[in-house]
């Protein structure tokens, strides 16, 4: 029984095949990891540049500001979280529903992602609040030593 070989005209075909396979791999990686840096990136606005840009009220964003001393109202029965960010002197009322943050406390610096509405009221879907910077001092005299 003889080895069963392609005809020669087989050859450049398959070649062909390996050569298109490869670069449409190497297109899909390439365009994966584009887009996962870019989605990495977290971009955010300050209180007037969200007022100043005056997004779609459809449109979600992220504002970063400092949580106003006196501000925060918890409705625990109802999941509603009511606060407002302040930076640079604008001030942004902000309303979350869901778990409130242990973090959120007055004056720590927040980033609301979210849909700013018509009425002026952002609607944050998520919260990310710094650590205090309390802690940092410490965490720092404590290097320091």
């Amino acid at each position: 029984m003889m080895p069963e070989t392609l005809p020669p005209a087989a050859r450049p075909t398959q070649k062909a095949g390996v050569l298109i396979g490869g670069f449409l791999f190497l297109a899909v990686t390439t365009y994966l990891v584009v887009t996962s840096i870019g989605n990495a990136q977290v971009y955010y606005l300050t209180i007037a540049e969200l007022k100043r840009q005056a997004p779609d009220t459809g449109q979600i964003v992220r504002v970063s500001g400092s949580v106003e001393a006196g501000s925060i109202r918890w409705e625990e029965d109802q999941g509603v979280l009511a606060f407002a960010l302040v930076d640079e002197g604008e001030r942004l009322p902000v309303i979350y529903r869901g778990l409130r943050p242990d973090m959120l406390r007055d004056e720590a610096t927040a980033i609301a992602e979210g849909r700013l509405g018509a009425d002026g009221v952002f609607v944050a879907q998520s919260l990310s609040l710094k650590c205090p910077s309390k802690y940092e001092a410490a965490a720092t005299a404590t290097a320091a030593r």
